[in-house]
């Protein structure tokens, strides 16, 4: 199993948290980042050194035989949690031998630049994939002392979209939270901890921060090291709301390509999520930031719940949470792409399947992009409009432009940010 996610992220946490519930299971924990053992918040951890030099991972499976005795004569198969495998890429050449022992020993890989460890040996259909992402805006609800408007919001449907002005307006203050905050776990915690100060907050945000892009230039050459000192993220948080066009990343002795592999490996970390315009042979792609939390951060300073946060920026931080809670739900990321015509009509997010086209507003807001894609793309199912407005569908829409003969009657659904994560089951009702 490799469990993938951005640093900071809760990836150990949560897999710790799992072990707890299997305590009738044998386990080991190695963490590849340090030489050898290692006691990190009183458990305690194996290094390489127990890992072994050997690519096939025989040296690694004779050691746990070692350490707890042969997997065959115990009565469960035995848990191998492996931390930070990305700062050891033998661990992750080691999977094609490792899979080979899966009926005995169940291995759990995590790491933050995973998807940026160039491995020979692929070991293809020997791995599972578990995607970790912050936390989403329904989890923040759940674990308020009150959870009323996320059991409420569970009820919402296609033929129930019905809300309330009062509880429209307790949803709506509450998003304005989380869209400062974001959903990384130790900013959540410290917001809702009786016993932990939301002073520390701007503190805690932006050692957060530098931890994630420092982990960012362990993977860079040599050229791309010339971006050591570059404030990358908040570049990319600027420039996200627009298609990237990678000159606007360069700097000075380091051409296009070294700007474009930095992009690559900020993906690659999951940091930043690469959202490709539909059905384009160049890549015309645009990014956004993984965590409105962190993007908050980079555009408007580190006093996230106090700082004044100008129309624009408030525009990005929408469309950041909005593509973060929809990724959290597809199968890939690689699903979400967004939408331009020729005419400079643009629509943020476009689904597949689904076939819908999703425009995301900060207020109101008006319809011309979304009629713009109805009368292009001619087997889109539904167009959505995320903004401040209460829910409602419109089954009969007119999708029409001003000095084109071309109209369209089709669905249009207008929600508010606070349902984006109901979003896609309430387009499959259609």
């Amino acid at each position: 199993l490799i469990v993938r996610g951005a640093r900071q992220v809760g990836k150990t946490s949560f897999i710790l948290n799992a072990l707890a519930e299997l305590k009738q299971y044998p386990q080991l924990k190695l963490n590849l980042l340090y030489p050898s053992s290692i006691n990190l918040d009183g458990m305690e951890y194996f290094g390489r050194d127990f890992f072994g030099q050997a690519e096939t991972g025989e040296e690694f499976i004779k050691n746990i035989e070692l350490e707890i005795g042969a997997p065959k004569n115990l009565g469960y198969p035995v848990l191998v949690f492996i931390d930070e495998a990305d700062r050891y890429p033998k661990s992750l050449e080691a999977i094609q031998t490792l899979a080979t022992q899966s009926d005995k020993i169940k291995f759990i890989f995590t790491g933050s630049n995973l998807e940026n460890i160039k491995v020979i040996n692929a070991a293809t259909g020997r791995k599972k994939y578990f995607d970790l992402f912050p936390i989403m805006f329904k989890e923040f609800l759940e674990a308020q002392t009150n959870s009323k408007f996320s059991t409420y919001l569970d009820q919402i449907s296609l033929d129930h979209l019905e809300i309330t002005e009062y509880l429209h307006h307790q949803l709506t203050e509450q998003l304005n939270t989380y869209l400062r905050l974001g959903g990384m776990p130790k900013i959540l915690d410290t917001y809702l901890d009786p016993n932990l100060d939301t002073k520390q907050i701007p503190n805690i945000i932006k050692d957060l921060a530098v931890s994630i892009e420092e982990n960012i230039k362990t993977v860079l050459d040599n050229k791309s090291m010339l971006y050591e000192y570059e404030d990358v993220l908040r570049k990319i948080a600027n420039l996200s709301m627009n298609t990237l066009k990678f000159t606007q990343l360069q700097v000075q002795h380091a051409g296009r390509s070294e700007a474009k592999k930095l992009i690559n490996k900020t993906v690659g970390a999951r940091v930043a999520h690469k959202i490709r315009l539909l059905e384009s042979e160049k890549d015309l792609s645009k990014y956004i930031i993984f965590d409105c939390g962190i993007a908050n951060y980079l555009l408007s300073g580190s006093d996230l719940l106090k700082t004044k946060i100008n129309e624009k920026n408030l525009a990005i931080l929408y469309e950041t949470f909005v593509g973060s809670q929809l990724i959290t739900q597809l199968v890939t990321r690689d699903d979400l792409f967004y939408w331009k015509s020729g005419n400079r009509a643009e629509v943020e997010f476009l689904l597949r399947s689904p076939f819908i086209g999703i425009d995301v507003k900060s207020n109101k807001g008006n319809l011309k992009s979304l009629n713009s894609l109805a009368i292009v793309e001619e087997n889109l199912s539904c167009i959505v409009k995320i903004s401040n407005e209460m829910p409602k569908i419109d089954f009969d829409h007119m999708a029409f432009l001003p000095n084109f003969d071309k109209k369209r009657k089709i669905p249009l659904l207008t929600i508010p940010h606070y349902l984006t994560h109901k979003l896609i089951d309430i387009t499959h009702e259609l």
